[in-house]
């Protein structure tokens, strides 16, 4: 996800944020909006970038109450730091979830996929399952270009993708030679992280016709997609 956090000491926030990043989401940390926010001096499209706004535990509850009632209505999720393991003033309610400031990886991994599973639960699978893909994803350790590659890749199916298609679509320029023998790094690159995790290429080369995924990585998705089908349910 794209993340705002917001907080009244962001030097503080430097190992939270560092685990946010673990997990794959970009942060964008800031002391001054809060202020800006609470005067309505601040341009509110400015939100409409982020998935979910992130409160510190160093920010009064008023304030945060406050600035609430100021954000754009829309979809996004809205997640308070606590001292505690809970959250339970009044306006507990506000927030899709609260974060325990002791959280460790595993547990802010949990609490950040619930909170978007959440707004998918009612919706079709289709949404339910990009999420759960993108989730996968982030456990995999791969870098940003990387993921973006293996995701365009998982959307094309069992289709074989054209490497000027891939380049056209990451780097957004024309395939030049630089463009497609970074390309050709990156692919290399993410077999090499990925070796371990299914026996053989992840994503495999069909000469002359470009690149498609490995079938064991549909499995290793799919597998995931019926166990959080079924914690939807239930």
């Amino acid at each position: 996800m794209q993340l705002l956090l917001l907080t009244k000491v962001p030097l503080y926030e430097e190992n939270f944020e560092r685990q946010l990043k673990q997990l794959g989401n970009e942060v964008y940390c800031s002391s001054s909006l809060m202020t800006k926010l609470s005067r309505n001096s601040f341009d509110k499209s400015f939100f409409t970038q982020f998935e979910g706004i992130i409160f510190s535990e160093t920010l009064y509850d008023i304030d945060v109450s406050e600035v609430i009632k100021l954000l754009p209505q829309g979809n996004m999720k809205v997640f308070r730091r606590t001292i505690g393991g809970g959250y339970d003033e009044p306006n507990a309610s506000l927030f899709d979830a609260c974060i325990p400031v002791n959280s460790d990886l595993e547990r802010l991994r949990e609490i950040l996929l619930i909170a978007e599973l959440s707004n998918f639960a009612t919706k079709d699978a289709v949404h339910v399952q990009q999420v759960t893909v993108k989730q996968k994803l982030s456990e995999l350790n791969l870098k940003l270009k990387q993921k973006e590659i293996v995701y365009y890749l998982i959307q094309a199916g069992d289709r074989t993708v054209p490497r000027e298609e891939i380049s056209r679509q990451i780097w957004e320029k024309e395939p030049t030679k630089s463009v497609l023998a970074s390309l050709s790094k990156v692919v290399s690159k993410v077999n090499e992280k990925l070796e371990n995790n299914f026996g053989d290429e992840a994503i495999q080369t069909v000469w002359g016709q470009g690149y498609r995924l490995n079938k064991t990585f549909f499995e290793y998705l799919e597998n995931d997609f019926v166990e959080k089908q079924d914690f939807i349910i239930h």
